[in-house]
This record gives structure tokens, sequence and C-alpha cells, in this order.
């Protein structure tokens, strides 16, 4: 690897003896370092780009596995092109659009990563890769080739070197994608020195699309060809999937060329005049122009006394930082946003992970980049009120794929709006904010229903959807943001309904643990097993319950008086940190980096250090920022990032915690002082004022002993935001040793001094749904059904037809009788509560019912299935699982599922029901055969049924109940077995990757 030289650093500081530390030496580019985070999970990618650009070019492969999600991984070797756009640091893959690659011979396409030679992907090493803030260069040794890369803010610069002896070719390749789907390519070459095209494309996260392109060239090209499958396509333009243009600029004798390639989602004459508007004649000038944005972005914070690795790895998280939300409109106005064409007075951005993001990476601009806040904040109550498709929830170049929960937008918008950002549109930005919490439409496509119909009638989401409590929390934290815009702009009816909201998650709080726990619509609580990762990753993001238990950063008054007072939150919070017990199972991949059970590569914990200065115990906060600050933060590619970077939340947890500032609920106005970790720094302020915080004996010592404000003595552990855009000085004194004095008292807490041991109000909001109590849901002849409700005298009424039950439905009296297959609904009314959430449970003639007592008993050939409960429990337990794979009901493994089956007894059959999911964007397909034996003796079994099923031609999400007819017969044992579907089809965007099997109840008829 090729670094720029960094300055060296002289002298530590000495504020005892009167010295001061000395001024940071150098450029602070010098100290960015884009291939940290490019190995391990950091999912960052090493290329060129401009803060908040709609380019970002870079080297880009194709997608293997989720470690490939920005195109490159730092294992790689081999590099199939350079394409125009990246995510930076995602969990999700898609984009890579617009690949160009020089090559020695006329390649019609990429060729293998086996055998690079037989296309025009080629080798490299990380030795011949230089990657600096706005600039990327590596030399392709085998093709003689020098390719590098800058930007500008919707255009990419390309310059590839040709050494001297072969023919030099430039290829463009619309077709190439992170695990997308393409659907068209167009070519056309213009002139001899301008080139223009598109790819429309069908992708998970960033939805039905076209990225349209304008190329110019410092030379004139002598030749071009188009190809498609390897075959000549006359002319000078062509259309249709796999369209490759070779381009020869007659450089056999060596030699330079330039492209400079604009991009558009509207339109090839947008992205032509995206160029003529960049106004950049050349590479050099563009390079310095990207570096002159990064200068000035990475200038906004001065860090002194600081080690070259602090450097490193402080300004590489401000470039990361940066990097998104990114520029969607063209020059002229136009944008892209959820299928339609819009015209915009204003800048539109767009790649907002707010679920991420909202937690620091805002809150972190709202003090050093608020010019660019109110564009973002104006973009995001655009979509609302402008464009009326509502907030996202994960938005990817102007769509929302719905990757996460909840509606986290809010939360950004209301933060600025509340710390009076200038430039904000403060009624849209209400109606915005006010519309998501009422909004039916955003289902998250990994994570079930958003339960919005249950949460409007008891304040939380219950446990029929999956991670009910996540998007409890989540939601009851956006609503209190909510109430407190409403409050500021005097909206006194709303400011007492979304406080009322706020605070529902308290029906979740389980009193013998600690934890928030999923309640159903029954109003049971579900007491889940917590130590076994299978019943938790269920009903929270990631399986972390420990963080959303903590997760009521609004509301931590009550949440302390629930656990009994500070004290006792203190002791289960501290549990929570020191509990190292191992948990069963399969652990999600996005939660890692663990003190305890404090998982800091998962986002919803990252305020849970600061937790203990709630309680006055400041110095534990101060211990464990210091541990996350030294340990989960390096400057090399594998450690960069304990998990993915997250459009830059992930780095902007550092950059706060390193300063000693953290905003636990942003929309509260408040920093939390924590541990910093550099000697002197200072935020340059858009006012043009500075905020100094000076901390001596950093970064030695970890533990505050004494606090200045503008040199007077301050007490309180936490400082207003008003206080840092005010400009001063916060000063502070470390030491080896805790001082458990300052900032513990109740007074100099956030949460004041208030009766902490009282009791929190829980005030029930809806009529709990009614129930069967009796389990299961088969028969042999008929059944009676009995429903009871946990509200005395509720009414319930229910229905068999299919239909919705309401008042007008028929009022249960007493036993229902049921003969035939059906679904029962019910639902219950009670005086001042609202009415319940429907109960929904389908009943199913089956010879499974009335067997001997123990029986069915069944094993499962598989083991380790990362979804469902070990063993294949959930194939028989009578649940029946919906369209999403996150509803705790459904089996899931990469591989066949084979069941054996003892009913104890011989019984009459003639058919086998296999449940199967079909969710291709998330690589669940069908099985592609069902097979069934069946016998009186468990060793001597025949095939009696076999169903082969269709090839899987386009996406899908549904749930299918495949019959497999078999020979009639009296049986008792049984051997099913589906089929992973195999190799994953040519036209799905991750073709060669592993699919899912999901299978739920397998039922005998």
């Amino acid at each position: 690897m090729k670094h720029i030289p960094h300055c060296i650093f002289l002298a530590l500081a000495f504020w005892a003896t009167g010295c001061t530390a000395p001024e940071q030496v150098g450029d602070p580019l010098a100290y960015v370092d884009p291939m940290i985070g490019t190995g391990g999970h950091g999912h960052t990618f090493p290329g060129a780009t401009v803060p908040f650009g709609m380019v970002q070019l870079s080297p880009s492969n194709d997608y293997k596995n989720w470690d490939w999600c920005s195109g490159y991984h730092y294992s790689d070797t081999i590099i199939k092109g350079f394409a125009h756009t990246h995510i930076s640091g995602p969990g999700l893959s898609g984009l890579g659009d617009i690949l160009l690659m020089p090559a020695r011979e006329p390649h019609a396409g990429p060729g293998t990563e086996a055998e690079p030679g037989t296309g025009y992907r080629a080798r490299f090493s990380h030795d011949d890769e230089t990657a600096a803030a706005g600039y990327y260069a590596v030399e392709l040794r085998d093709e003689g080739v020098l390719a590098e890369l800058t930007a500008g803010q919707r255009t990419g610069y390309h310059r590839y070197t040709f050494e001297p002896g072969k023919p030099a070719y430039l290829i463009i390749d619309p077709n190439h994608h992170i695990n997308e789907h393409i659907q068209d390519t167009y070519l056309e070459w213009v002139s001899d020195r301008e080139f223009r095209g598109y790819k429309a494309v069908e992708g998970w996260s960033a939805g039905q699309r076209r990225q349209h392109f304008y190329a110019r060239f410092s030379k004139p090209v002598k030749s071009m060809t188009l190809t498609r499958e390897g075959r000549a396509v006359a002319g000078r333009s062509g259309r249709g999937k796999g369209l490759v243009a070779q381009l020869d600029f007659g450089l056999e004798n060596g030699g330079a060329v330039e492209v400079a390639l604009a991009l558009s989602s509207v339109s090839m004459e947008g992205a032509q005049a995206n160029l003529e508007a960049e106004g950049t004649p050349g590479f050099d000038e563009a390079r310095a122009k990207a570096e002159a944005q990064w200068r000035e972005v990475l200038g906004k914070v001065t860090l002194f006394g600081a080690s070259q690795e602090q450097l490193r790895v402080y300004y590489t998280g401000m470039y990361h930082a940066f990097i998104s939300p990114n520029l969607i409109s063209d020059a002229d106005g136009q944008y892209y946003v959820e299928g339609e064409v819009r015209q915009s007075d204003i800048p539109q951005y767009s790649n907002f992970s707010t679920w991420d993001t909202y937690r620091a990476l805002h809150p972190f601009f709202t003090i050093v980049e608020q010019e660019k806040t109110a564009a973002f904040v104006n973009s995001l109550s655009s979509r609302v009120v402008d464009a009326g498709v509502g907030l996202p929830s994960w938005e990817c170049l102007g769509y929302d794929n719905r990757c996460m929960i909840g509606y986290s937008a809010v939360s950004p918008i209301a933060d600025a709006v509340l710390k009076q950002v200038p430039g904000i549109g403060r009624d849209a930005a209400y109606e915005a904010i006010r519309y998501a919490a009422f909004d039916r439409t955003k289902h998250s496509q990994v994570s079930d229903l958003n339960g919005m119909d249950d949460y409007l009638k008891y304040g939380y989401v219950t446990a029929e959807t999956g991670v009910s409590v996540s998007k409890t929390t989540e939601q009851n934290y956006c609503d209190w943001a909510i109430a407190r815009v409403a409050e500021q702009m005097g909206k006194t009816k709303d400011q007492l309904l979304f406080d009322q909201r706020a605070i529902a998650y308290r029906n979740l709080f389980d009193p013998q643990t600690g934890y928030l726990m999923p309640r159903r619509r029954t109003g049971e609580m579900v007491r889940l097993d917590t130590s076994r990762w299978s019943p938790l990753k269920g009903h929270f993001i990631s399986g972390n319950i420990w963080a959303y238990s903590a997760y009521t950063p609004h509301d931590m008054k009550g949440a302390m008086q629930l656990h009994g007072g500070r004290a006792a939150y203190a002791k289960w919070l501290k549990g929570v940190f020191e509990n190292d017990a191992p948990l069963e199972g399969e652990q999600h991949v996005d939660i890692s980096g663990f003190i305890g059970k404090y998982g800091h590569g998962d986002e919803p914990g990252h305020h849970m250090a600061y937790l203990f200065n709630y309680v006055g115990m400041p110095w534990l906060t101060q211990q464990y920022v210091a541990e996350v600050l030294r340990t989960m933060y390096k400057d090399t590619p594998d450690e960069g990032s304990i998990n993915n970077e997250d459009l830059g939340q992930m780095s902007a947890w550092y950059l706060l915690s390193a300063l000693g500032l953290y905003q636990v609920a942003p929309g509260d106005g408040v920093f939390q002082l924590g541990s910093p970790l550099h000697p002197k720094a200072v935020l340059h302020l858009e006012s043009g004022k500075d905020f100094t915080v000076v901390a001596q004996g950093a970064p030695e010592h970890i533990y505050v002993q004494r606090v200045w404000l503008n040199g007077k003595p301050y007490e309180k552990n936490y400082l207003p935001y008003e206080a840092i855009m005010s400009g001063g000085e916060l000063k502070f004194e470390m030491g080896p040793r805790p001082n458990r004095e300052w900032g513990s008292a109740p007074a100099h807490t956030f949460p004041g001094d208030f009766a902490d041991t009282a009791a929190a109000e829980v005030a029930p909001l809806g009529t709990p749904a009614p129930f069967e109590a009796r389990g299961g849901a088969f028969f042999q002849a008929s059944r009676e059904v009995e429903l009871d409700c946990a509200q005395a005298g509720a009414r319930i009424y229910y229905t068999l037809d299919g239909s919705a039950p309401s008042e007008a439905s028929e009022l249960y009296q007493g036993p229902i009788r049921i003969t035939e297959d059906a679904v029962l609904q019910a639902i219950a009314y009670s005086p001042r509560l609202n009415p319940s959430g429907i109960y929904a449970k389908p009943f199913f003639k089956s010879i499974l019912a009335d067997l001997p007592e123990g029986y069915p008993r069944f094993t499962v050939e598989q083991q380790g299935f990362p979804y469902g409960e070990e063993g294949g429990l959930q194939l028989f337990d009578q649940q029946i699982g919906s369209e999403s794979y996150s509803d705790n009901k459904w089996t899931g493994i990469k591989d066949d599922i084979e069941v054996q089956l003892d009913l104890g007894e011989p019984r009459q059959a003639r058919e086998v029901w296999v449940g199967a999911l079909t969710e291709t964007g998330s690589w669940i397909f069908p099985p592609s055969s069902i097979e069934v034996w069946a016998g009186s003796s468990p060793g001597q079994l025949s095939k009696v049924g076999e169903l082969q099923l269709p090839a899987q031609e386009a996406g899908e999400k549904a749930v299918h109940r495949y019959r497999v007819p078999i020979e009639k017969g009296s049986y008792r044992y049984f051997t099913m077995k589906a089929s992973n579907y195999g190799p994953t089809p040519a036209w799905h965007g991750a073709a060669d990757g592993e699919l899912w099997l999901f299978l739920d109840e397998i039922m005998i008829k």
C-alpha cells in the first residue's frame, strides 16, 4: 500500500508546567486513508469522491457475499473495473454504475476471476495502490497501465496512462452491478471525443431506475466496436443487455487519455448538462478541486497533541462521515424519486440510512455542517410535502428500500428544527414528521410489517409482528421527538398526543429481568430465554435485547422508575456490560464488538455507555467510552471498523466521543460528557466562532477529575448544545483514577433530581385481543373453540368467512364449532380503551391431531439453523408463517431440509402439505422439489410422492403451501425432503450466490 506521507508530530502536552500542546503539523488530507475499513466487515470503498457528491468512483468487483456490499474488499486481488456509484459502509448491497476499464486487448466481456486473462479484469497488488481523499490510483502491472481516479460533484474523472508496445483500449461496460438485475443498456458514440448511454436496472436497494452518463475524452477515439455476448453490433449505437464498447485511442506507442464522465438519474441530456456545469478542464484541476473540498470539511476540526494513528483514525472518520448523504438532483434541478422525475428549486439528496445515522452523524452535522443539515432536512421533508411518497426508512438514490424499521428520518428533522438550524422549512418539516407517525405503508422488507395498526391501538407493536420490541422503542423515541417540535411550535394537542405515545414502551418492561419483553395483542408478555440467540432474533433487531432494553433515551426518568430507582437501574446497566455468559446458537452478523453484552458493532446500543451519566456514575461512562475508542477503531483496512461503517454512523460515534461529547437523545438539546481522547481539539463553527475542548492529561488518563466551561468550574456531566454553538472553551482535567464526586449528584445529571423510586405511569391504551387458550390448530373431525379476553367485560365479535371482524360481526356468546379448514378472526371492545387488534387463528383438518400422547416425534437431518428453533421445532408447532421471514415462525437454512416423522401409530394419508416462503430479494427461493417416503417400519420406507417445482423465473414475495399427493395408504413413519433451489438463476442480481430455503408448517391430510 502506498500512502501519502504523514507529517511528524513533536512533543507531548504538559499543562501542569504551563506548556501548551504543539500545533497540528501539516495538511489534514495527509491523515486520510480510505483503505481503512475496506477489509473485515467495514464495507467501505477506497475510490474517489467529494463531500456529499453524486459520484463515488472506485474499483468495483462482482458481488461475492456480504463483504462486497460496496463492490470492493481488501481481500481482492482482481479488479473488474472502475464504476461511478458505490455506498459507503452499508449493510446492504447495490449500485456499481457505468464501469470503465483500460485494456490491452479488445475484450468483449470481463472474463472470470479464476482466469482474468479471458476478459478485461486485471490482477493488482495493494502495494501498487494509492488511496487519498479525492484520489485513487492503481498500477495494473500485467496490463502496463496506471489508472487514476478523482471526482467532482456529478462527474467522475479518469486518467489512464498506457505503457508503449501494445494496443490501448478503454472498455465501457454498463452491465456491471453490485447485486442488481440489469434490464437494458444503451451505448452511443456521439463524436470522436464524446460517448453517452445508460443502464436500466432493478435492485433490492435502489429499486427500478436508470443511470445515464455522458463522457468526454481528452483524445479522439480512433475506432469503436460494440459487442453483445461476444458478437459485434453494427453501427455507432446499440441497445440491449450485455452491450459493451471497446474504444481504441491509437496509443500503441504509449500515452495517457483522460475521461470526464457525468451522471444523471434523469436523462442523457441531463448528464451532458451536468458535465458542462462542472466546468473542469482536466484531471489535475479536478483533483485539486476535490482536495480543496475535502480540506475544507476536514478543517472543521483541528486536533492538537494526537498521535499519527489517532490522526489517521480521526480524519479518516471525518472523511467517511462526509461521504453521504449524496446529491441526486441535476444541475437544472431535475431529480428522480420513487419512479418519477421531479423538479426542485433546492438541491436534492438521497442515500439516507437514517436508522443508523440519526444517532451520531446528524447530531455531529448540526455542530459542524449546518448548511448541509438544512439541505438534508429539506430533501427529506420534500418526500412528503412535494413528492407525496412519505418519509423514507432507508432511501437509496431516491428509492425507499425499507431495509430498516420505524420512521427514523423523524429524528434528524426534529433535532435540526429544535436546534433552530437556519434554512429549514419548519412547517414542511413538521408536516413530514407528523405524517410519518401515522404511515401504515412503510413495511420493512427485512423485518416484517411496521405494526402500525397495533401500535396506534396499544402504543406498542405487538409480538405477533417481527422485531416488535425494536419497533416500539424506536417509534416511541421518534414520537417524543415529534412532541418536542409540536411543543416548540405551539401545537399543544399534538404535543399531548405524542407525549402519551412516547412512553407506551413501559408496557413491555419485565420487572423480573429488567428487559423489555414482547407482548402479544392478548396482553400476554412473552418472556424470552436470554441464553439463546434464536428467540431473541425474532423480537429484536440483531437479537440485541440488551441495547433495546436500554433504548429509552427520551424517557430516562421513567426507565429508572421502572427499575426501582437510579441505583437499581445502574445495577442492571452494569450487569449488561459485565455479562460475559455465552449464548447458544448462531449470532447475528450485525452485532459485534462486545463489552459484556454491549455490542458496539450494532448501532442501537451506541448510547449505552453514556447512560451511566444519568445515574450519577460518569466514571463508568468514561471507562467504557475510553475502552471503545482505544480498542474498536484502528488505522488498518481489516480492523478499521468493528462492523459496517454504515454511511458514517460508526465514524461519527468516534468523532463525537473523541471530543468528549455525545447526544444520547437527539432532540433533547444536550450532549453528555465522556472521556476526551485528545489533549486539545478546536471545532471551527460556520458562524466563525471556535469551540475548544482541552483535556489536560489525555490520552494517558481517561477519568475526568474536574471541568471548566469558559474558565468557570462546571459540575454537570452534560453540556447544552447552545454552549457549544456559542463558542468558548471546555476544559477537562483528566486523571488515572475515577473522581466519584464530579458529575455524580442528581442535580448535576440531565434528568436532574426527581423522585426516582416513585412508580412510573403505565397506562394501557388498547383492549387486549381475545384468544383461544387451547393450543394447536389441527383437528380430525371437528373442534370447539372457546374465546376469552384479559379485559373483564369486553365484548367479542368474530368471523369465519375471511372478513375482518367488527361490532357488526357475530357476537361471541359461547363455544364455536369448526368442522372444515377455516380462519377464525376475533376482535374485542371495551369502554374507554381502543378496540383490540384482530386475533386470527387458522384451523386445519389433519391426521397430526389426536395422535397418541407424545406424538408426533420428529428429527431433522440438518443442524445449526440460522433462522428458527434448533431441531426444526417450528416445522410442527402449528403456527403459520407470514410473508416475513422474521416473524419468528419460519425455519431457514442454506441447505436442504429433511425430516423423519413418527406418528406413533399408522394413520390413513393421501396428501402432505409443506409451507414455504419465497422472497427472492432476500435470496429466499422455493424448494426445487419435495419428496415423501412412508411406511410401517422406519427402516423400510418407500417413495410415495414427489412434487417437482417449476423454475423461479422472476422476483416474488409470497407464501406457498405446496400440496404433495401421495399414494393413499396407512402409514406410521414418514421422511420428507425439501431440496434447496440450488444455484442462483442468471436473472437474479446475486447470481452464483447461496440461496435460502424457508419452511414453516408440515401437515399430513
